[in-house]
């Protein structure tokens, strides 16, 4: 995970029309077919028969650290991203300085756009005691609403005792979005099995995919590999053909891999918003865009032939657009991403070290 300051917003639109104002946070999008679509199947992605995506950069940050002394004045990062009852829910994982802990915490608006407030019982998650599976970090929440008042909210933790980059996934419930959550008490429900990125339910059955392995590809980055159950809790079992979304061929905007996946199913198809990262040494110059796949099986992945369909160059100053989360709202599409930006960067110790946003496309 890298280190991040702020959170930016951005939208995907599904038809040819324009914003009657700039200043706003979303990549609007209409999706040209073009080659993707299978001539010789019956099977249809509606998206992608609109038209070709239309990015709108718009007023960044929506969330920024805390005061100093507060547990996230450190660093920031996205997390989920929830529509409930007229209010929108962006939780993300934060941190100070000393001790070095990602913790989780949320904050709303009664507007995708913001501005966004932070929960003033932050953080809904914490680091378990020490010699828990997730005692020195917990991070990366993700969360579906079952019914009236069940949420649900998958998150990796990370353990004092766990060798390199083993994370491992949890899962918490709660009877609102705000908490109080409560930890499953058998977790992990997935022991090493890197950064969760996206739970989607279908037809039953729980597809909750990851970045893993961790560092596969480029230094903090991997593929995405998929793990299925029919519970919340598991049994989970991974995909025998994992990965189900592999780095791109040398030469494309995505040839170092993946950060993370936003995955939403609609009519038939699942679609999903990625991190293609293209790598550089050290790890911090590395540089990351937005991109867009397809599938009818949630196995069997087509990335876009136009790739990317957010670009960070959009953004002046913007190096890399990570870990992304999107909430759908026809015509619209908002994306919440975590932005590292280019400058300024300072050398110390062979180290760099950068000023984050995390941005709302």
């Amino acid at each position: 995970m890298f280190i991040n300051k702020n959170v930016q917003l951005c939208s995907i639109e599904r038809n040819n029309e324009m914003l009657d104002c700039v200043k706003v946070f979303f990549i609007t999008a209409v999706l040209l077919c073009g080659n993707l679509c299978m001539a010789e199947s019956t099977q249809r992605n509606d998206l992608l028969e609109k038209g070709e995506f239309i990015q709108v950069p718009g007023p960044n940050p929506i969330l920024t650290t805390g005061p100093e002394g507060a547990w996230d004045d450190y660093v920031i990062e996205t997390g989920g991203a929830l529509k409930d009852f007229g209010t929108y829910y962006l939780y993300y994982h934060g941190s100070r300085k000393e001790p070095w802990a990602y913790q989780i915490g949320i904050a709303t608006s009664t507007n995708p756009l913001g501005p966004f407030k932070k929960y003033e019982k932050n953080p809904i998650m914490t680091i378990g005691p020490r010699g828990s599976w997730d005692d020195m970090h917990a991070a990366h929440a993700i969360i579906i609403k079952e019914g009236l008042n069940k949420y649900y909210m998958w998150y990796c933790g990370h353990s004092f005792d766990y060798p390199g980059e083993k994370w491992s996934i949890g899962l918490a419930t709660a009877s609102s979005a705000l908490g109080p959550w409560k930890k499953y008490e058998n977790n992990p429900i997935i022991d090493d099995f890197g950064y969760v990125s996206a739970v989607v339910k279908v037809d039953g059955k729980y597809y909750l995919y990851s970045q893993y392995p961790i560092g596969s590809t480029a230094d903090d980055y991997g593929p995405i590999a998929l793990a299925v159950a029919d519970k919340s809790e598991g049994p989970y079992k991974r995909y025998e053909g994992n990965p189900v979304m592999a780095k791109g061929q040398w030469g494309e905007g995505d040839d170092s891999g993946i950060s993370a996946v936003a995955i939403n199913y609609s009519a038939g198809v699942f679609h999903a918003f990625y991190g293609g990262v293209k790598a550089y040494n050290p790890r911090m110059l590395s540089r990351e865009s937005i991109g867009y796949a397809h599938s009818f099986d949630g196995y069997n992945w087509i990335k876009y032939g136009l790739n990317p369909v957010a670009t960070r160059y959009a953004n002046p100053n913007a190096a890399s657009f990570a870990e992304l989360r999107t909430i759908w709202e026809p015509p619209f599409i908002y994306v919440y991403h975590t932005l590292r930006y280019n400058e300024p960067i300072t050398l110390i110790n062979h180290k760099v070290h950068r000023i984050f946003k995390l941005l709302l496309l």
